[in-house]
């Protein structure tokens, strides 16, 4: 069983409430502060700061802002704006939301193992994977419970630093080894009933979208991404605990894709205890269950189980043999968001993973 170690250190925890909102319209001005350190043997030492603004110009707009650099050359900045801001807009009518993504994330020792769920895990390799992302999306709340979006979005994503024999030179793409380009239009639809978007303690979740990257000349690939997601959350009141649970289903459609677009299943979003991108392929399915208990104060555990498996196109979709992971967290609950700390453990990898926001 491979072991990686993570070790993370809370510098300071600030928040900041400025001024009183006049009414119900316009909310407190909030400001969450969250710097760190840790160390983690693929990425070597690293800071960082998560920073979160609410409402500054009294518009029920944030600004949300991530910055992390390591020894081993991880480089992050991301950055969001919402107007107005989602926890605010959450179980509202609206007729218009806009949020803005900016996310650039160097990671110079990513895994790849190889397709399809065969891929062996002595196989593993290392590259530098430089993907850029950026979304602007508009919404509207036609009920409390039922929102509609559409949006564009820009994703860039170049492979460097391949090793002479890499598997990922003799996949059949040339794009494996160089920059893919992909511009998209997007549209979903969701049923939201979650009584907090930040941390939903009762609730479902529907959401269904379709993306398509056209094949027009500022786009080196071109496919279609199918996105499915249900999510249900219930409070068992006599012991204060939450149970959460999530199925995601994705597919692409298209033909001689590069590793860049596949959809992954191991790592901090998905299945807790595989390493990053230990499963790619053209379809995907993950589920996730927690529960999430109290500590004290605003400290708080999970006890979770994750599941995942890949497959080549989404008709053949079984339930046989999925990777399964158990897995133990502590949170820290901010006004504005949460802050996470996971360990997963599968028959061949145990991983640690500090994060911002639950798993979903």
């Amino acid at each position: 069983m491979k072991l990686k170690i993570y070790i993370i250190i809370l510098l300071s925890y600030a928040t900041f409430i400025t001024a009183e909102g006049a009414n119900d319209t316009i909310a407190a001005t909030k400001l969450d502060v969250f710097p760190f350190v840790l160390y983690d043997t693929d990425i070597g030492f690293g800071a960082g700061v998560k920073g979160y603004y609410f409402n500054p110009f009294e518009q029920n707009e944030s600004f949300d802002i991530l910055l992390f650099a390591s020894t081993k050359g991880e480089r992050r900045i991301a950055f969001g704006f919402s107007e107005p801001d989602y926890q605010y807009r959450q179980r509202k009518i609206y007729d218009f939301a806009f949020d803005l993504l900016v996310d650039y994330d160097l990671l110079i020792q990513n895994n790849f193992f190889g397709i399809g769920n065969q891929a062996k895990f002595e196989d593993r390799e290392y590259y530098s994977r430089e993907p850029l992302e950026i979304s602007m999306t508009a919404s509207r709340a036609f009920s409390p419970y039922f929102i509609a979006s559409s949006g564009l979005r820009y994703k860039t994503i170049a492979n460097n630093n391949l090793g002479e024999n890499s598997k990922l030179k003799s996949t059949g793409n040339a794009l494996n080894t160089s920059r893919i380009n992909a511009t998209s239009f997007f549209i979903n639809a969701r049923y939201d009933t979650k009584n907090s978007f930040i941390n939903p303690s009762e609730g479902v979740f529907i959401k269904g979208e379709i993306e398509y990257i056209p094949n027009i000349i500022i786009n080196n690939v071109n496919y279609v991404k199918i996105y499915s997601d249900l999510q249900y959350y219930y409070t068992i009141h006599f012991i204060k605990t939450i149970f959460a649970t999530r199925m995601k289903i994705e597919s692409l459609i298209g033909y001689n894709l590069p590793v860049q677009v596949l959809l992954p299943v191991g790592g901090n979003r998905t299945v807790r205890g595989e390493p990053q991108d230990r499963f790619l392929d053209m379809s995907s399915a993950v589920f996730n269950a927690e529960l999430r208990y109290p500590i004290y104060w605003r400290f708080g555990g999970i006890i979770g189980f994750d599941a995942g498996k890949v497959w080549h196109s989404i008709d053949k979709m079984d339930f046989a043999r999925w990777v399964l992971s158990p897995a133990l967290g502590l949170r820290f609950y901010f006004d504005t968001f949460v802050v996470r700390f996971d360990a997963g453990f599968s028959r061949e990898y145990t991983g640690f993973y500090f994060n911002v926001e639950h798993i979903f």
